[in-house]
C-alpha cells in the first residue's frame, strides 16, 4: 500500500488522491501544472481538483489562472480521522447484531484475510485454544498467542520450532509449510492454507461436530508425540 492507496480507502478517487500528493510535494498549482506533473490529462486534472476541494483537501485562488493549494497535511489528515471515527461510530450503533444461525462452512480467501481471521479468532478466545502451524505462519500470530497466555488462557502450539513465547505450550513436531489449523474454545475451527506466495484459502466453521472432530484429533497427536519422547532413547529428546 502507498500513500495512493491509503488516501482511497477514506473515500477519495486515485485521481484525487494523487492530485492531493502533487500538491503538497510542489506547493499551489494550476490545474495545468498539475496534470502535466502528474502525469494524466488536464480534464482529469481539473476534475480531480474540484472533486478534492469538495473533500476539504485543496482550496482554489480566484483570478484568471486558478490555483489550488494542499489542505496542510495535519489538518487535512485530522479531518479524515475524525470522518472515520465518526463513521465507525455509527456502525457501532446502528450496526445489527449477527443472526445466531451460519452457514456451517465458510471460506475465507486472500493472505491478509486469513491472517486477520486468525487474529480475531485468537482475541475472542475466553478459555483454552489449539493452534498447529508451521514456525513461519505462527509468527503471524505471535503477539496474539503470547496475549492469551499472558491473560491465563491455556494456549497450545503444535509447531516445529518453538518461538520462545511465555506461557504458550510449545509441542515440537515438524509441520508442512503454509498449512495452518485454530480450534478455539472447542467452539471454532479454522483450517487451511496459508501459502505466502499462493492464494491462500481455508475453511472456517462452528460446526459441533466438525470442531469436536478436529479437537480430538489434535489432542490423540499430542498424545502420540508424548508417547514418542517417552520411548525415544536418552539424549533424544527434542529430537525430530
Amino acid at each position: 500500500m502507498d500513500c495512493i492507496d491509503a488516501l482511497n480507502r477514506f473515500g477519495l478517487t486515485r485521481q484525487e488522491a494523487l492530485m492531493y500528493v502533487t500538491l503538497l510535494g510542489h506547493g499551489p498549482q494550476t490545474g495545468y501544472e498539475a496534470a502535466k506533473r502528474a502525469g494524466i490529462s488536464r480534464s482529469n486534472a481539473y476534475a480531480a481538483l474540484a472533486g478534492l476541494a469538495e473533500k476539504g483537501g485543496a482550496m482554489s485562488s480566484g483570478g484568471a489562472a486558478r490555483r489550488f493549494s494542499p489542505t496542510p497535511r495535519g489538518e487535512f489528515l485530522a479531518r479524515l480521522r475524525a470522518a472515520s471515527e465518526a463513521a465507525l461510530a455509527l456502525l457501532e450503533r446502528e450496526l445489527p447484531e449477527r443472526a445466531d444461525e451460519e452457514e456451517p462452512y465458510l471460506t475465507v480467501s486472500g493472505h491478509a484475510n486469513v491472517v486477520d481471521k486468525m487474529r480475531a479468532m485468537l482475541g475472542a478466545v475466553r478459555s483454552h485454544v489449539y493452534v498447529s502451524a508451521h514456525s513461519a505462519e505462527a509468527a503471524h500470530v505471535a503477539h496474539e498467542l503470547a496475549a492469551l497466555a499472558a491473560r491465563g488462557r491455556k494456549t497450545v502450539l503444535l509447531c516445529d520450532a518453538d518461538p520462545g513465547l511465555p506461557g504458550v505450550l510449545v509441542h515440537r513436531k515438524a509441520r508442512e509449510r503454509g498449512h495452518v489449523k485454530i480450534i478455539a474454545d472447542t467452539a471454532a475451527v479454522l483450517t487451511g492454507s496459508l501459502e505466502p506466495k499462493g492464494s491462500a484459502q481455508c475453511l472456517y466453521s462452528r460446526n459441533g461436530h466438525l470442531v469436536r472432530l478436529m479437537r480430538e484429533a489434535f489432542l490423540n497427536e499430542l498424545a502420540l508425540i508424548a508417547r514418542e519422547g517417552e520411548a525415544a532413547p536418552p539424549g533424544a529428546a527434542g529430537q525430530e
